[in-house]
């Protein structure tokens, strides 16, 4: 990403956390930046997708420092848990006002953030999932989306009433400890009665979905791919570094496309590419996808 477009964000990211979406202007983002306002519009075409931006950022951080807890060996499964949890509140309260602003956003099916939103809402589910099953195992699999609906409905609440705080004052860690306590007593209640499971993943991709699509299947691998490459463009590194992940990146494209594929070789260019810090996010993207697409696995006849 470009000095001035990183500026841009850091300004957007600044005034959206202290006055809300609908109270900021594009103006105010280019006065603050010292820059004309057409000079936001070549590298935005609105607020909304600005907006966007922002959040993207958002989910990247904390995806990059749930990747970073998941593989803390130190940790025990509930103390990983927790760090998780507290992680979420970290995340949405790095917009104080994030959950008002998500409701000054006109409601447009066809928006940009309509179909982000809705991007951005099936990874995290998928994301919870995860969660849930890391911490109380195999067991917890016929209920873990109504253990996900739990969850997702504890934060949400926290989450709204310590935005319209303001923020202020609050212990994140002490929550993000509590909420892990009364899972673990409603995961032990589930695992002790084995009751008959309310949401199943049928259910969930409706929820979820737009026009029936599946979770996490509003991408494809040649979708993700090209964020890659959009994104290795971007990098601030010398051009032989950028020239080696190009070409990674390309040869990864091709060889998913190649009959058959080989799992080995797909598998050394994606931690080859990796080993960019700022391609982590998006990498694991692909990486899902490519294991969605069994892309990832040899198949012996």
């Amino acid at each position: 990403m470009s000095l001035q477009k990183q500026k841009i964000v850091a300004s957007a990211m600044k005034f959206f956390a202290e006055r809300g979406y609908a109270a900021t202007s594009i103006q105010d983002i280019a006065n603050d930046c010292g820059i004309a306002k057409g000079s936001v519009y070549k590298f935005f075409a609105s607020k909304e997708d600005l907006f966007i931006e922002v959040y993207k950022r958002l989910l990247q951080s904390m995806h990059e420092e749930a990747e970073r807890i998941k593989a803390d060996p130190s940790l025990t499964t509930k103390e990983r848990f927790m760090r998780e949890t507290w992680n979420q509140f970290l995340y949405f309260a790095e917009l104080k006002t994030s959950i008002q602003q998500f409701y000054e956003l006109p409601i447009n099916p066809d928006s940009s953030f309509t179909k982000f939103s809705v991007q951005m809402r099936a990874e995290l589910l998928v994301y919870y999932e995860a969660c849930i099953i890391r911490a109380y195992g195999p067991a917890i699999e016929p209920n873990k989306w109504d253990m996900v609906a739990l969850y997702v409905g504890i934060l949400k609440e926290y989450m709204v009433v310590t935005a319209m705080l303001g923020g202020n004052d609050v212990d994140y860690e002490h929550m993000a400890a509590f909420v892990v306590d009364r899972m673990d007593e409603m995961a032990a209640g589930i695992l002790r009665s084995v009751p008959e499971p309310i949401l199943n993943l049928e259910m969930m991709t409706r929820y979820d979905g737009m026009n029936g699509e599946p979770l996490l299947a509003q991408e494809s691998v040649e979708d993700v791919l090209a964020r890659v490459l959009v994104a290795i463009q971007e990098l601030q590194v010398p051009n032989a570094r950028k020239t080696e992940l190009h070409e990674a990146a390309t040869l990864l494209g091709e060889e998913t496309e190649a009959e058959p594929p080989r799992p080995v070789l797909i598998r050394a260019l994606i931690s080859l590419l990796q080993t960019q810090n700022e391609l982590e996010s998006v990498v694991r993207r692909l990486e899902k996808r490519l294991a969605s697409a069994e892309l990832l696995t040899v198949h012996r006849k």
